[in-house]
């Protein structure tokens, strides 16, 4: 009746759902024929070759530094823990993606500032462009140089045009209740 195995007896065991019931996927059906199921997750991923990985270079990572790192290593086609050991091995300490992001953003409100001034004020314009090119400055020091911190001026920056967006936030939410509070005469 069932098998017996150590002295003890076990049921037969299924390798899987029968195709009667139409709930197999195109993946399942390919295995079945084995007689064993692997679902997708279980499938092991190929190791990326030793010398796609030795190849990588300093350069070629410079290129992805604006992804997260996530996305960089699926372009690379290695895996997040072998791009990690590589900025290890280049002195990298962290992937650069939200500094290099966090400066590209205050470039782009510096970019839009500066429109704006040019109209108005050229002093005023003329500063902002001044510290546009700052900020591109110390992009370009972080892609050559990933371990560099934000300067401090660039963080005491940023800090501030974040109150601002954030007071500036504040007050339209509170124009936008006061409004809706006020009742209209019948």
């Amino acid at each position: 009746m069932y098998g017996l195995m150590g002295g003890y007896s076990y049921p037969p065991t299924r390798t899987g759902p029968s195709l009667s019931h139409g709930f197999v996927s195109d993946e399942m059906v390919a295995c079945q024929q084995t007689e064993k199921i692997i679902p997708e997750a279980a499938v092991k991923k190929k190791r990326a070759p030793t010398n796609l990985v030795a190849s990588i270079a300093l350069t070629d990572l410079v290129k992805h530094f604006g992804l997260p790192i996530a996305e960089a290593s699926r372009n690379l086609k290695v895996g997040v823990t072998v791009l990690k050991r590589k900025c290890r091995e280049f002195g990298i300490p962290r992937w650069p993606h939200r500094k290099i992001k966090s400066l590209d953003s205050l470039i782009q409100n510096l970019q839009e500032e500066a429109e704006r001034q040019q109209r108005e004020n050229q002093e005023a314009a003329r500063a902002v462009m001044k510290r546009q090119r700052m900020l591109e400055r110390e992009r370009e020091g972080i892609e050559k140089k990933p371990f560099m911190e934000i300067q401090s001026e660039t963080k005491r920056f940023r800090q501030d045009v974040f109150r601002r967006r954030h007071r500036a936030r504040t007050l339209n939410i509170n124009a936008d209740s006061s409004s809706s509070q006020v009742s209209t005469p019948e």
